[in-house]
């Protein structure tokens, strides 16, 4: 019984040295991943101001001085550049070791589903760990979550940011509360975007007005619809647009299948190892 549980403990040690192994790769894998994405991101954001500030309000875009213009023009391009920076701060972000409820989150990434859509996000214990301590492939995969989270998170700032310049020029209606926007891009169903319209999000937003007369101290709500045009960057539309991402973003899934695998072949010897264990306490501890 002794040599079985010591060729199981083997069998674990020499899974955590391919979940090692695994994570050097995914390093790599990001890196190159995420290079190619700010590249992408920056491209994007000037074509999805070009639409917004031409197509969809052109009189409010005229309205500005030519000087206005190429100041806009150059805040868009900034916030562009600065996509790169945070997006690559995303692998040196400590790796956080969540205790959770599911085991099984990061499989439905497999599907080709945006991760921000599949996460849970209820984590019963939080724990901030170098990446360097990875060793079991549950910590990989959410170091994995980690990232493909981040990434939704960042191209939402900057899209955010692009639209409160867009407001204080003007271009989008001043008089809407940030908040208001975030929220339309946070509750946007991906299914229901316009492919016309990449990375340019399209609704109505209802907003309360209140009036009143001098000689009526009762105030009257009316509900006011306002039809908004926002900068949405979505990764899904991003990466349609750019074939490397394409291949590296396979290259990323194709190896998360591999550890979700390493992940099954993990917890079964560890199951088979505590049976072992609970056996050999067992006659340890039996009489007659």
């Amino acid at each position: 019984m002794t040599g079985k549980i010591h060729h199981l403990k083997q069998e674990l040690v020499a899974l955590e040295t391919k979940t090692i192994e695994f994570v050097e790769i995914f390093r790599n894998l990001y890196q190159s991943y995420l290079d190619s994405l700010s590249q992408s991101v920056s491209k994007q954001l000037i074509l999805a101001g070009y639409q917004l500030c031409t197509h969809k309000y052109p009189q409010e875009f005229l309205q500005l001085s030519y000087s206005q213009r190429q100041k806009l023009q150059e805040e868009i391009k900034q916030i562009g550049k600065n996509a790169h920076q945070k997006l690559l701060e995303l692998l040196t972000k400590k790796h956080q070791k969540v205790k959770r409820e599911s085991m099984n989150i990061l499989e439905e990434m497999l599907m080709g589903i945006e991760s921000a859509e599949v996460l849970n996000d209820a984590p019963q214990e939080v724990k901030e760990e170098d990446l360097s301590n990875i060793q079991k492939p549950d910590d990989l995969l959410d170091w994995i979550q980690q990232i493909d989270k981040g990434i939704i998170q960042v191209l939402d700032k900057l899209s955010m940011e692009l639209n409160e310049q867009l407001q204080k020029y003007k271009i989008l209606p001043p008089q809407l509360p940030k908040q208001v926007i975030s929220m339309a891009i946070q509750a946007e169903v991906p299914e229901h975007t316009s492919s016309s319209n990449p990375n340019l999000l399209d609704v109505l937003i209802e907003t309360e007005s209140k009036t009143s007369e001098p000689e009526n101290a009762e105030e009257d709500n009316t509900n006011q619809i306002t039809k908004l045009i926002a900068i949405h960057l979505r990764l899904t539309e991003i990466e349609f647009t750019d074939p490397n991402l394409t291949l590296q973003r396979k290259q990323i899934r194709q190896l998360l299948d591999q550890t979700i695998q390493l992940k099954k072949q993990y917890y079964k010897k560890q199951k088979e190892c505590a049976i072992a264990e609970a056996e050999s306490a067992w006659r340890a501890a039996w009489y007659e």
